[in-house]
């Protein structure tokens, strides 16, 4: 199934969006009540959504890919406010190449931790399976931001900006790259007589 980048980004996030409110409001009518009744177990939820996750974890690592995303999915109902739950969720529902669920996790978790590394990495990664190269370079440029010194993510920019035809920010983060690390080539800007253009080599 081929995917459309302007549509399926803004799709994505107005859906967490609208998930977001609604759980905040869930949240804030019957938060406030359990945690007046539960007075000093007001933090049950966190806890037992923790616990779900460490099973999720212990699944993974038994490779029980569909009873993790179960227990990760329980976490996530439990705590829907947190950023590594959803995480957890997309790294596994990755895993088990359900992409479009995947996305939305990332998305819920970039969107409640704007500046949470592993989801944007996560989802920059997955992206580019999907062939969304825009969104790809966003979350790509968002952690060289983050972690300018990195060279691996202005190498994966480059080819990502590769892929959308940007040859000459391309080469630009090539040389960054290299300049960081030296086991990423220095590039050269060649001139293709045959087709008229230019490629990065």
């Amino acid at each position: 199934m081929k995917h459309s980048t302007t549509t399926t980004i803004p799709t994505l996030v107005a859906i967490c969006l609208l998930f977001l409110a609604t759980i905040s409001n869930a949240w804030g009518e019957g938060g406030r009540t359990r945690q007046a009744e539960a007075g000093s177990d007001a933090l049950f939820v966190s806890m037992e959504a923790r616990r779900h996750v460490e099973g999720g974890q212990k699944m993974e690592q038994e490779r029980n890919l569909s009873g993790a995303i179960a227990s990760y999915s329980k976490a996530a109902s439990l705590d829907p406010n947190s950023a590594e739950v959803h995480f957890a969720l997309g790294e596994a529902l990755t895993k088990a190449d359900r992409y479009q669920e995947a996305l939305v996790r990332y998305t819920l978790a970039v969107t409640i931790a704007p500046q949470h590394k592993k989801a944007l990495y996560g989802r920059s990664q997955l992206c580019l399976r999907m062939k969304l190269y825009a969104q790809a370079c966003k979350d790509l440029s968002q952690l060289i931001e983050l972690m300018p010194g990195v060279a691996d993510y202005h190498y994966q920019r480059a080819t990502t900006l590769m892929k959308m035809k940007s040859i000459t920010e391309a080469y630009h983060d090539f040389l960054r790259a290299h300049e960081l690390d030296k086991k990423y080539p220095r590039p050269s800007l060649i001139w293709k007589k045959n087709s008229g253009a230019m490629k990065v080599a």
